[in-house]
């Protein structure tokens, strides 16, 4: 991951410190840009400031309406974040759609919209905005796009009739396997690299007919296990999906870094919806 501005360093700090009463996410990737997809939603509670990382989008910026002004407060962070600030929570089942316009590595301007949603429960503290189908740029292009052709390959050695694969890991499926109104998914592949690069490839599959589609809205991946976890990882530098909207079946790759000695891995994939696809404290293979 590119390194990080001091301010915004700074502001994660203290705006982490800050948050009580709910469970604090920091990590969290929202899935954005996809085909006929719906706006990610992004989790944020009244005072509580939520830092939100744009891979690929420069100079993200919002003109609130004066409506919108007198409810959230946006501010940008360095060149490519924004931080969100309700003035009071959303009511339950409250959507507020943010557009935040910018620009791509190659000056093209770009809209992303984002979903404000409050839950009682939970709040991001920290989100990164990944955009599908794009391609890194600036300079950390080299690395990235290393590490996003990894992920390419990994998801063409999926591809049925492909040829022979690369050297993974393939769980048995009964051991990850996840299941929630219809949908089931399971981890299809691990690779790790250099012992700290690791890319997993999960398998998502309609099984009812009649069950909507499956629209990956949410994704984290917590590397290590759940009682030596710090709160600090940041994971997930790199996504990039196979998913096509509407497909009874889609895969999606996920790279991260682990931290020294990482031993486990959690998946939390969710949807613009009620169904969640979670796996805890999954043994990462040697």
């Amino acid at each position: 991951m590119r390194p990080r501005p001091w301010s915004i360093l700074l502001w994660v700090l203290l705006v982490s410190t800050a948050a009580t009463g709910r469970e604090t996410r920091q990590g969290t990737v929202l899935v954005a840009g996809e085909p006929g997809g719906a706006p990610p939603v992004l989790y944020v509670a009244a005072r509580l400031s939520t830092l939100v990382d744009f891979e690929g989008l420069l100079e993200p910026q919002v003109a609130l309406t004066p409506e919108l002004s007198e409810r959230v407060g946006v501010f940008p962070v360095g060149a490519r974040a924004l931080v969100v600030v309700p003035v009071r929570d959303l009511a339950r089942g409250e959507r507020v759609l943010l557009p935040v316009t910018g620009r791509t590595g190659d000056g093209e301007p770009r809209t992303v919209t984002l979903a404000l949603v409050t839950r009682q429960d939970e709040v991001d503290l920290q989100a990164q905005v990944s955009l599908v189908q794009h391609e890194p740029s600036g300079p950390d292009a080299a690395e990235q796009g290393g590490v996003g052709t990894v992920a390419g390959m990994l998801l063409a050695s999926h591809e049925a009739g492909a040829g022979p694969g690369l050297a993974l890991v393939t769980p048995d499926k009964k051991e990850t396997l996840m299941q929630v109104g219809g949908v089931r998914g399971w981890i299809a592949s691990v690779l790790r690299m250099e012992r700290r690069s690791l890319f997993v490839t999960v398998a998502i599959e309609n099984k009812v007919l009649a069950s909507p589609p499956w629209r990956l809205a949410r994704v984290r991946l917590e590397a290590g296990c759940r009682d030596g976890r710090t709160g600090s990882e940041i994971p997930l530098p790199v996504f990039r999906t196979s998913a096509v909207p509407g497909s009874m079946e889609q895969r999606h790759t996920f790279a991260t870094l682990l931290p020294e000695g990482a031993e486990c891995l959690s998946l939390t994939l969710e949807e613009d919806g009620l169904r969640t696809l979670h796996l805890e404290d999954w043994r990462l293979p040697p």
